[in-house]
């Protein structure tokens, strides 16, 4: 038997975040966009940090303009971006960007292309050339397509979906229903009215028509999130030590069910 080839140099799994994250931002007052941090096979680089002041103090909007969105911009696009255009390594063969959306998510997200040069790619550049191709397996599939793989490897649903949220993103992600933040203000009710406070604070509300409150008020709540504490406690923790693979898999009670989704 032959040995096992030693990993490409840099291999490995590398994280990248904006520094403060979504918090920071929101609350940026008179301050620059807090700067990009990414890590590499040589430690952690910082980019960014050093631009204009400027205030926030607002909550992004559900739009497709990502200025207006701007979290999906400032906390994924834009610190990706980053990390893939200021590392050489990147210079060197090709890199494949893969991420998750389907055609069935959104009007806006059928457009997308299965496969093309990444935001970042420079192929056609005479001083240097980075490959960088994007690409969106799952961009055909149907939500009974992604279910069935997740069966047929017996991978546990996420716990929310178990909870009954039928949208997995960001916990307070402004496109939530309201039975979505219903469910959120009695499980996680100090989270719920932080939000509720900086809403009175800015000015501003998450959703257009109404504050969340009363928003919250025109939804139910999930009856999973009631009956299954133990659950609850486990979705709300920051370290999962549970099982990945499930000895029986069951469908969970969100599924097919409509999750407020993407523009």
């Amino acid at each position: 038997m032959c040995a096992p080839s030693p990993p490409p140099s840099g291999c490995g799994c590398y994280f990248s975040w904006r520094e403060g994250g979504f918090l920071r931002e929101m609350l940026r007052q008179e301050a620059a966009t807090a700067p990009i941090v990414f890590e590499t096979p040589d430690g952690e680089a910082r980019r960014g940090g050093e631009g204009p002041p400027n205030t926030r103090r607002r909550f992004p909007q559900v739009s497709a303009n990502l200025s207006v969105r701007w979290c999906s911009g400032a906390l994924k696009v834009d610190v990706g971006d980053t990390a893939l255009r200021n590392q050489p390594r990147f210079f060197e063969g090709r890199t494949l960007f893969v991420s998750g959306e389907r055609a069935e998510e959104s009007a806006n997200r059928a457009r997308y292309a299965v496969f093309e040069p990444h935001r970042t790619d420079t192929r056609r550049s005479r001083r240097r050339a980075r490959y960088v191709d994007h690409w969106r397996p799952v961009h055909s599939w149907t939500e009974a397509d992604v279910w069935n793989c997740l069966q047929r490897h017996r991978v546990i649903p996420a716990l929310p979906y178990q909870l009954g949220f039928g949208r997995l993103s960001c916990q307070f992600c402004i496109f939530g229903s309201a039975d979505h933040f219903a469910t959120l203000r009695a499980i996680d009710p100090v989270r719920f009215g932080l939000l509720a406070h900086y809403e009175a604070l800015f000015g501003c509300t998450i959703k257009r028509t109404a504050i969340l409150n009363a928003f919250a008020d025109t939804g139910r709540i999930y009856p999973d999130a009631v009956k299954r504490q133990d659950l609850v406690s486990r979705a709300l923790s920051s370290d999962w030590s549970g099982p990945i693979i499930a000895a029986r898999w069951r469908l969970p009670s969100s599924a097919f069910r409509s999750g407020a989704g993407p523009t």
